[in-house]
């Protein structure tokens, strides 16, 4: 435990030493939600509700995502392709902590950072915009998915920085998946506006728990008829991300080699 609260420590130092690259990338969310929020504003220029969805609702789901996503999405495990690649790995396995426990920890420093600087931002467009906010619904249900999702996220990271012990092109698949997470996790709309049969089968895949059911919990509440089931999904998705993390783990080092270190 001391190891780890030294290693948040010195992670939480490095944003500071890299003021520019963090001040960008919180920039780069901000007019993320910002374009977002102006565009769903328009859609309600015309009407009252799109769907199952009110102004307040959608409004609150885009702000209420967008902090979830802040909190889903900020990881440090994309550093370590690039330490397999060039032998730095060897550094990583002298230090006494294991691998996923290094990066468990550095993860929660750099989520803790983001999550910080994401309520400032929404509590600025809420401010300066003045956008209705919905009372939050169910919070501990969502608490539940926002914590499933983290680590699913966590685990899938982890699998495609894995990737790097047998082929340096780790950047092809990490690219893939950010492109489809971003359409199939609810970043831009709920997914409960697709067709049912398309909806149901996304809920089915981890996707949806990474960011669109926290969210839509948060807004409408728990669905009655799906609420069994997605627990059931959100449960295995966790568990099955760390089994095959772990699985590609001791292959990984199974395989690896580097010389010169």
């Amino acid at each position: 435990m001391k190891a780890q609260l030294q290693l948040f420590s010195v992670t939480i130092k490095e944003f500071f030493s890299y003021r520019l690259n963090f001040v960008l990338w919180r920039l780069r969310a901000l007019l993320s939600t910002l374009v977002t929020v102006f565009l769903w504003t328009a859609v309600f220029d015309t009407k009252t509700r799109f769907g199952y969805y009110s102004r307040e609702q959608m409004l609150s789901y885009v702000l209420f995502s967008s902090l979830i996503m802040t909190l889903v999405s900020s990881t440090r495990t994309t550093e370590l392709a690039s330490d397999i690649q060039n032998g730095n790995l060897m550094n990583l396995l002298l230090k006494p902590i294991s691998l996923f426990r290094y990066y468990a920890t550095v993860d929660v420093a750099d989520k803790t950072m983001n999550i910080f600087f994401g309520f400032l931002e929404c509590a600025f467009v809420v401010l300066l915009f003045k956008v209705p906010l919905v009372v939050p619904q169910a919070v501990l249900v969502s608490l539940f998915f926002l914590a499933c999702g983290v680590t699913i996220n966590f685990f899938i990271n982890l699998m495609l920085s894995f990737i790097g012990f047998w082929t340096p092109e780790v950047w092809a698949p990490r690219f893939l998946f950010i492109m489809i997470l971003s359409f199939v996790s609810g970043t831009y709309f709920p997914l409960d506006l697709l067709p049912g049969p398309l909806y149901r089968i996304l809920l089915l895949t981890p996707f949806p728990y990474l960011l669109f059911l926290p969210a839509h919990i948060l807004i409408r509440g728990v669905e009655p008829h799906y609420i069994i089931q997605q627990i059931i999904f959100a449960l295995l998705w966790t568990v099955g991300g760390y089994v095959l993390a772990k699985q590609m783990w001791k292959k990984g080092l199974h395989d690896f080699s580097f010389w010169g270190r």
